[in-house]
């Protein structure tokens, strides 16, 4: 078992909990780890305790982080990718040894996939038992290796000092690279030893500030977006450092946005320049390319969002990235502006205005020979404001066109829940085919979605996440049957935390796009029809409330979910 708490011949703990604290007087590693995720902010850790990895819970109320505890670690690390998407800080998963540790993977290859933070913590063999195969408990041949096939960096260490050392490092490349998971290993026997390290070690440091471009790179970006009159910017998950700034390029520019999933509420979605999140639309893919500037910022531009599409615009392509392999990913660029977006928006702000002030020419900025620099310049303050609504609504036509009852049933979700709400979804037709394109996010992350890994069981423990995160926002979680099977054991930790959450489940019978996939490809569908439980009794089983729905019934009864104290499950048989 993953989570096992007693071994046969270990010793018993303290007959009274509070002597427990007195047990291990030392300053142990585990604690030295804990203190420095602490100094960052980090309130809250997602696992569930196990036989080896008892010290890094020893420190967690005197230090005044919260352990959260899941019914699988794979609910673990989607819950702590969740809270990490609203908080802000990286997610901190701490497995057992073995079966614990590759239980959180599917959550860290999301993590990694879809370019978030993540922090693992794992107890190891005590050093010197490195693939010994004598039977140990939760023995694993080399657990490090096989997770660093998987996230950024996996590495056993040596001392508490390399422990912690890594975490200041993690965040110091959180802040300045395309953010990636790591996993830290640290022997049973190190993990349990008094640390090597001075308090002072565990300290925060300082992230510094954000790169900025190189100023010619920013130069030639400026005169090619300053040539064009029909710009538009594409904004990934790497625009959201930029904040309100990104919104005042595109009011400057007058240059319609659209999103990745990740880059989903970059500018508010009910905004007259903004176009969702539908990059995967044919209606999208034309309207991109009859621009004349492509301003991509913080995006690989990725298969999995374009469904195939070609977004090549009529002229040339602008690209904002904080690594230049991402900038050659997919769509190639005629201008490369290397840096942060926090830092890179800004610099195009700055430059676009100069120029502006300067009377078009590019001498304010610089120069740089683009593709249109010849053309006469429109200034950013002469621009006519497109109207968008004929491009909008074709797009929403064409949503409605893939999937009438998903785009029904997420319009009349969406006509009830609260503004701010936060909607956890999943690799559900209903999200990918619905929420994505029917929830307006009025700001970055209030749609919890990984379109890129696509796992399933993703949306109820990145709901639960969320909601520790934001405890004061609604939060909704909207996912199909076949997903929600995959982690529905969440539903318990829901109810223990006693989170006012609603879970939505569509319930197609199934796997709904496979059935379709087979039925495209003449395979007569196999596999693919689940026999399903009884919803309302099974929620109820769990200590949440069940609530039948219809299409007729559905906006009164997630209004009544809403307003149930506690955790609710609504059933839409569709």
């Amino acid at each position: 078992m993953s989570n096992e708490n007693t071994v046969t011949g270990a010793p018993a703990g303290p007959e009274n909990p509070a002597d427990a604290a007195s047990s291990y007087p030392e300053r142990t590693t585990a604690r030295a780890v804990l203190e420095t995720l602490r100094g960052y902010g980090i309130d809250t850790v997602f696992g569930i305790p196990g036989t080896h990895s008892l010290e890094f819970y020893r420190p967690l109320r005197e230090l005044g982080i919260r352990p959260i505890t899941t019914r699988h670690e794979q609910g673990a690390s989607y819950g702590a990718d969740g809270w990490s998407q609203v908080r802000g800080l990286p997610g901190v998963v701490i497995t057992t040894s073995g079966p614990g540790l590759l239980n959180s993977l599917s959550g860290a290859a999301t993590a990694y996939a879809e370019s978030r933070p993540m922090i693992l913590l794992s107890p190891g063999r005590p050093v010197g038992h490195d693939f010994r195969d004598i039977g140990s408990l939760h023995e694993t041949k080399n657990p490090s290796a096989a997770v660093n096939a998987i996230v950024g960096v996996s590495r056993r260490v040596t001392s508490a000092a390399e422990a912690v050392t890594m975490i200041h490092d993690a965040m110091r490349d959180f802040a300045h690279s395309r953010p990636r998971p790591i996993h830290i290993e640290i022997p049973l026997d190190i993990l349990e030893a008094p640390a090597d390290v001075p308090e002072s070690a565990t300290a925060p440091r300082p992230l510094g500030e954000p790169a900025p471009a190189p100023e010619a790179d920013v130069a030639a970006a400026v005169e090619a977006l300053a040539a064009s009159e029909r710009p538009v910017i594409l904004a990934g998950g790497g625009s959201l450092a930029a904040g309100s700034h990104l919104l005042e390029l595109a009011e400057l520019l007058e240059a319609p946005v659209i999103t990745t999933t990740n880059g989903k509420g970059a500018i508010p979605e009910k905004h007259r320049l903004s176009l969702g999140a539908d990059l995967r639309l044919s209606t999208a893919h034309e309207f991109l390319r009859s621009r004349d500037a492509l301003l991509v910022i913080g995006s690989k531009v990725g298969e999995a969002e374009l469904w195939g599409g070609d977004i090549t615009p009529q002229g040339p392509v602008v690209r904002v990235d904080i690594m230049r392999d991402q900038m050659l990913c997919n769509l190639t660029p005629d201008v490369e502006v290397p840096g942060n977006s926090a830092a890179v928006v800004p610099q195009l702000l700055a430059g676009l205005r100069a120029r502006a002030d300067a009377g078009g020419s590019g001498d304010a900025v610089g120069s740089g020979d683009v593709a249109g620099s010849d053309d006469v310049a429109v200034a950013p303050s002469a621009r006519t404001a497109p109207d968008l609504r004929e491009v909008f609504d074709a797009m929403d036509e064409e949503g409605r066109t893939w999937a009438p009852e998903l785009a029904a049933l997420n319009e009349t979700i969406m006509d009830v829940v609260p503004d701010d709400t936060i909607l956890a979804g999943d690799s559900s037709q209903v999200t990918y085919m619905g929420s994505t394109t029917f929830f307006r996010a009025p700001v970055p992350h209030s749609l919890l979605y990984m379109g890129t890994y696509a796992t399933l069981g993703y949306g109820l423990p990145a709901a639960i996440g969320a909601k520790l995160a934001a405890p004061e926002r609604p939060v909704v979680c909207l996912v199909g049957d076949g997903a929600l099977m995959f982690s529905i054991q969440e539903l318990m930790t829901a109810v223990e935390l006693g989170l006012d959450l609603p879970v939505i489940c569509v319930d197609n019978g199934g796997y709904g796009e496979i059935r379709q996939n087979m039925v495209d490809r003449s395979i007569q569908p196999l596999g693919v029809d689940l026999v399903q439980p009884d919803w309302v009794r099974l929620a109820e089983g769990f200590g949440a409330t069940g609530l039948p729905a219809t299409m007729d019934t559905l906006a009164d009864t997630v209004r009544t979910a809403l307003e149930t104290k506690g955790t609710s499950l609504v059933h839409l048989k569709i």
